[in-house]
């Protein structure tokens, strides 16, 4: 990140993008949810209001979100109805047995007991989002696209690749509404016809398992399972103990692949490149290569490509020294993303992505500033602004997706705030060298051997404050609230005498709290 000169006058961010994104992803949110009807009516009312905007106001910003509300409502309108007119959907509500070819679109992920889709969930079982290649229903056959989710055996499903195509055989369930999936399959014993994964995937397959094994032969299990999560979003080897304790703690984030961590890993090289004096085109593009690296080494699914076009936009921005051209990037980008796939609206990996960039741009500069106007190495100084802006940012989204606030997870993301870093970068530093050898690993690992036991001891000891985490209203109205409880207190703390007087509260509950 550039350091802003003093003396310069501060610029407000640009904004003259930001209504046309809100407006498309409102469009596409609420057309999802309520149906084809309400899209239908979205669309129309969107162009309409474009059209009368060009006509009586001739402003180019209201004119830019009337007309990206009714191409998002089109889009999304477009879908409902292939969705509705999809060969799955009437064998679906008939609950009839299927045969299906997929491509995986997403790494499966471990379905607790008491979570379910279209019926109770059976232990041991894993979700799969896919992309349906073929199916055959009774004597029909089809060769139709669309998505579907997967509720399968954990046996033979949890290991395929993002990429992999494989055959399923299985009881057919409507889908959810709220999504744009044609149906669910209840999947019957493991995949069929498995084909080989990409290249790159199974390169990146090859430097994880490499993580993994120099971490198990280092660390203690807790800190071993949690170092290639934290570092490339490998969770395969979490302990399910140290998983609730960070989501007690409010630090579930950090377990997640988001633009935080490619800004931290992009930053990195970012940094270097400043010690040695290079060109700022050139660190940025060092920096962007990083940022592709890393998409490779944590696997390229739909969510890793999302984060990594978040990330590298405030990346290369901030880089360049256009802070201020960050925002519009982020705008264009998210327009983009949900006129190509609308999907992408109800997507909670795409909204924490789309808000920890927004943080990562408007806030972690000045923050970064700030600390280095105070002494701090500028090095640290933005090693400790990404996450912080990440976690402030995305914290509102958090509360109303999980539907509880820990009072205290402010405290411990401030206490594991100068830990993520150095965790992350030597996390990836070890998957790339682990090739070269296991002790070369083991020693990138073992120097980030202090930064994975304070987190895990930061979120243990939080986790087991007597009634830590609270009840809050889930959804939307659980997320503005805690936004609108937020936007308080940094008012507040923008006054000396308030500023003083929370920092006291913060370092009374540090010092009774986590001794406790």
């Amino acid at each position: 990140m550039r350091t802003r000169d003093p003396t310069e006058p501060s610029r407000p961010p640009d904004l003259r993008l930001v209504p046309a994104a809100l407006a498309a992803w409102s469009v596409v949110l609420f057309g999802v949810w309520l149906g084809l009807v309400a899209a239908g009516i979205l669309t129309a009312v969107g162009a309409a209001a474009a059209a009368g905007a060009w006509w009586r106001v001739s402003a180019a910003q209201v004119v830019a979100a009337a007309g990206c509300a009714a191409a998002a409502g089109l889009v999304v309108t477009v879908h409902l109805l292939l969705i509705a007119g999809h060969p799955l959907r009437e064998p679906a509500g008939r609950g009839s047995s299927a045969t299906v070819r997929v491509v995986v679109a997403d790494d499966p992920r471990p379905i607790r007991p008491q979570v379910g889709i279209a019926g109770p969930a059976v232990p041991g079982s894993v979700l799969v989002q896919v992309t349906v290649v073929a199916a055959e229903v009774g004597d029909g056959r089809w060769s139709a696209g669309g998505r579907m989710i997967l509720i399968a055996p954990a046996d033979g499903w949890a290991h395929l690749l993002p990429g992999q195509e494989a055959t399923a055989h299985g009881l057919l369930a409507p889908a959810e509404p709220g999504g744009l999936e044609v149906a669910v399959l209840r999947v019957r014993g493991p995949p069929a016809d498995i084909a080989a994964p990409p290249w790159w995937q199974t390169a990146a397959g090859e430097l994880r398992v490499g993580l993994r094994e120099a971490a198990a032969a280092v660390l203690a299990p807790p800190e071993a399972g949690l170092l290639p999560g934290l570092a490339v979003g490998d969770r395969a080897g979490l302990t399910p103990e140290v998983e609730d304790d960070f989501r007690v703690a409010g630090l579930s984030h950090l377990l997640a692949v988001s633009g935080a961590n490619l800004a931290i890993v992009g930053g990195a090289v970012l940094a270097s490149a400043r010690l040695l004096r290079s060109d700022p085109r050139l660190a940025a593009a060092l920096s962007l290569l990083a940022v592709i690296g890393f998409v490779v080494l944590a696997r390229p699914s739909p969510s890793v490509v999302r984060a990594a076009v978040m990330g590298g936009i405030a990346l290369l921005a901030l880089a360049l020294g256009r802070g201020r051209s960050a925002l519009p990037a982020l705008a264009a980008a998210v327009l983009v993303l949900l006129l190509v796939d609308p999907a992408l609206g109800v997507d909670p990996g795409f909204a924490l992505s789309v808000v920890a960039t927004g943080g990562l741009v408007l806030l972690a500069p000045g923050w970064a500033d700030a600390l280095h106007g105070r002494r701090v190495p500028r090095w640290a100084a933005e090693a400790l602004a990404i996450p912080a802006a990440a976690f402030l940012a995305t914290a509102p989204l958090v509360a109303g997706l999980n539907a509880t606030v820990n009072p205290l997870a402010v405290l411990a993301n401030l206490l594991a705030v100068p830990a993520v870093a150095p965790a992350t970068v030597l996390g990836v530093l070890a998957a790339v060298l682990s090739p070269l050898g296991g002790p070369v690993a083991e020693v990138c690992v073992w120097l980030a051997g202090p930064a994975v036991w304070w987190l895990v001891t930061v979120a243990d000891r939080v986790a087991a404050v007597p009634g830590a985490s609270l009840p809050w209203p889930e959804g939307l109205t659980g997320g503005l609230l805690l936004a609108g409880l937020l936007v308080v207190l940094v008012l507040l703390a923008r006054s000396r005498r308030w500023r003083a007087l929370l920092a006291a509260v913060g370092v009374g509950l540090a010092l009774v709290l986590v001794p406790t």
